[in-house]
């Protein structure tokens, strides 16, 4: 179990982290033996158990932390333990039953757990004031009086607060209120239990002495307390399900293997707490999490590294992108500051430290499994970033300023199957899971990926036939970016070719040129239409799909359209013209009339010479552009 220990030695590296929590982030790193909880209900108290006042609590209020054993960590079932200090009122009201509660009635078991607490070496006073208060049994009384909580006219718990009354009332039944506690005690400085660390240290101590269970710990390497119900709640969309389970002790999981679960691998309550506490924090404050999965990269002493899920815009930022878009960058200086950027993590990370890539998925509710783990060094981890983001790059655009990158996984796996959230989601997530390997294991690009972003881009009539649709032409050059930089990762990984971001003038390979002849000709037709205002799409974008397929015949049909453009545009066009014409004779006569399919090479061709036009100082160029 090596991702526990790297866990476990994560918690222990981050020990200064615990129970801090700024006011924008909703990660803590929590204290063991307790848990987050919603609140709901605020009680405050003097040292000798007497009610000063109460207030409900609104419905954003942030979650808190509050004691809990191993049993109520992760309860379930009919009669769910009871926590040991914050509960609902079925656990700390005496008055439950005679104010129509109908859940299970656990004050009594909750009232001896708190009074054994109070009686031991590791209690404090505000622990025996609220034992006090309890012990008198009249908390929803109380509540009543104080209007927090509500009657009917039969003198029972209304089911919900009145919105009129409460408007920022708990959105959820009144017998399910979640009570926490303040203690006014003079000279203490601290009166909510939720915040107080003297709190968080007595109960940790106190629960682990009442631990029996002796085992040897497989992390630790020592005898020590040994967990059997480990805790749940790891990742908020499926907040049931769990890392490791062994409650199947009457059927056939392992028996006849082993007589006890903790003979199959010991892990002890300490480690237990600690891993999935850090799993917790992390998964809150770096995690890539989509659905039921969360994709996590840490580190064990540092944990903020980048993810692997970034696009090369998020390492650059916006700020620099437009510095170097303002100042011209060529292609090669945008590449050498984003290789600039992702080295400078090298500086941030102790060479030593160990970093972590864990991908995990709940497939029931019950189960959250580990569906890939790797462990790299720091310069190997940046290096392999460093890899993808300089072998899979292409030119993009970000907020309208241009860059030289590689797109993110989802990114890719949206641009396959659609941007909408109604589609499916798992099978873009599948992509993202290959993706991870090709990032983190250096493994080749699978072509049917780059040959599903091709298909689709091709498909150019699908983008709608309004050239002035900003948002259908963005998502259309975001698509053809993609493709480009999908293939030129292909040709690196199977062909050991590559391509330059930049128009190659002298490159003659069939399919490149092939793809200027489509863009000079989009171009031309393009600039025609915006000169007598239609709005609609050109020969060369309606046939980009058939183009692909059948270039040599497709051409012909292309080409015999655009002669009424340029005899009508003249001397507007001379310069596409001859573009076209330098473009024919690069190509090989045999080359030329063969019309087998074009690979994706044709778009690289089609990207680079439409970039070559809007990057042109020809003001009827420019124009021109903006309207594709």
């Amino acid at each position: 179990m090596s991702w526990m220990t790297r866990l476990y030695e994560t918690y222990e590296s981050n020990e200064s982290q615990i129970g801090l929590r700024s006011d924008d982030e909703k990660a803590v790193l929590l204290p063991i033996a307790h848990i987050e909880s919603s609140s709901h209900i605020e009680i405050i108290i003097d040292r000798d158990g007497n009610l000063i006042t109460a207030r409900l609590l609104s419905s954003d209020e942030p979650k808190i932390i509050i004691p809990c054993s191993e049993a109520s960590a992760g309860r379930a079932g009919s009669k769910p333990e009871n926590h040991p200090l914050s509960d609902k009122l079925q656990y700390l009201a005496g008055d439950y039953q005679r104010y129509g509660g109908s859940k299970w009635f656990a004050y009594n078991e909750f009232k001896d757990a708190l009074l054994r607490w109070t009686e031991s070496e590791f209690t404090n006073d505000k622990i025996k004031a609220v034992y006090r208060y309890i012990n008198k049994g009249t908390l929803i009384e109380d509540m009543v009086n104080k209007s927090i909580l509500t009657l009917d006219k039969d003198g029972k718990l209304e089911a919900k607060w009145d919105k009129e009354k409460f408007p920022n009332a708990p959105k959820i039944s009144q017998e399910d209120a979640i009570v926490r506690w303040r203690v006014e005690i003079s000279n203490d400085m601290e009166s909510r239990l939720w915040m107080d660390n003297e709190v968080f240290k007595s109960w940790i101590d106190y629960n682990f002495s009442n631990m029996r269970e002796q085992g040897y710990c497989n992390v630790l390497n020592e005898e020590v307390s040994l967990i059997s119900n480990h805790p749940k709640n790891i990742y908020s969309r499926c907040a049931n399900a769990k890392l490791i389970s062994s409650n199947d002790d009457k059927g056939f999981t392992f028996r006849g293997r082993f007589d006890k679960a903790s003979q199959a691998h010991g892990v002890s309550y300490e480690v237990s707490q600690k891993a999935h506490n850090a799993l917790k924090w992390l998964i809150n404050k770096q995690g890539y999490a989509e659905d039921r999965k969360v994709i996590l990269t840490w580190g064990v002493k540092n944990t903020e590294v980048p993810s692997g899920q970034e696009s090369s815009s998020d390492f650059l930022g916006l700020g620099l992108i437009e510095a170097m878009d303002a100042e011209g960058y060529t292609g090669e200086q945008m590449a050498q500051a984003l290789k600039n950027k992702i080295r400078g993590y090298k500086s941030k990370i102790d060479k030593d430290d160990k970093i972590i890539i864990m991908n995990l998925e709940s497939a029931t509710d019950g189960r959250f499994s580990i569906i890939y783990y790797q462990e790299l060094m720091p310069d190997e981890f940046i290096d392999r970033l460093e890899k993808w983001h300089t072998t899979c790059m292409w030119e993009f655009e970000y907020k309208n300023r241009k860059y030289i990158g590689a797109p993110a996984p989802m990114e890719i796996a949206k641009a396959i199957y659609g941007d909408s959230d109604s589609l499916d989601i798992k099978a873009k997530l599948r992509v993202v899971d290959r993706l991870l390997s090709c990032i983190v294991d250096q493994y080749k690009i699978p072509i049917d990926i780059v040959n599903s972003t091709i298909n689709k881009t091709i498909r150019r009539i699908s983008y709608d036939s309004d050239i002035h649709d900003s948002k259908k032409r963005h998502e259309f050059n975001k698509m053809l970016s993609i493709s480009c930089a999908l293939f030129n990762k292909y040709s690196k990984d199977y062909k050991k070719g590559e391509y330059n971001v930049a128009l190659e003038k002298d490159r003659r390979t069939r399919d490149y040129l092939y793809g200027r002849l489509l863009a000079v000709a989009q171009s031309i037709e393009s600039y025609a239409l915006y000169e007598t205002g239609e709005s609609r799409m050109t020969n060369a974008d309606r046939l980009m799909h058939r183009f692909s397929e059948h270039p040599f015949s497709t051409w012909k049909t292309i080409e015999l359209s655009l002669k009424p453009y340029i005899e009508r545009l003249g001397s507007k066009v001379i310069s596409k013209t001859k573009i076209l014409d330098e473009i024919m004779c690069l190509f090989e006569a045999e080359d030329f009339i063969k019309d087998t399919k074009l690979s994706g090479e044709f778009l690289l061709g089609y990207h680079c010479q439409r970039q070559d036009f809007f990057k042109s100082k020809d003001s009827n160029v420019n124009e021109l552009n903006e309207t594709i």
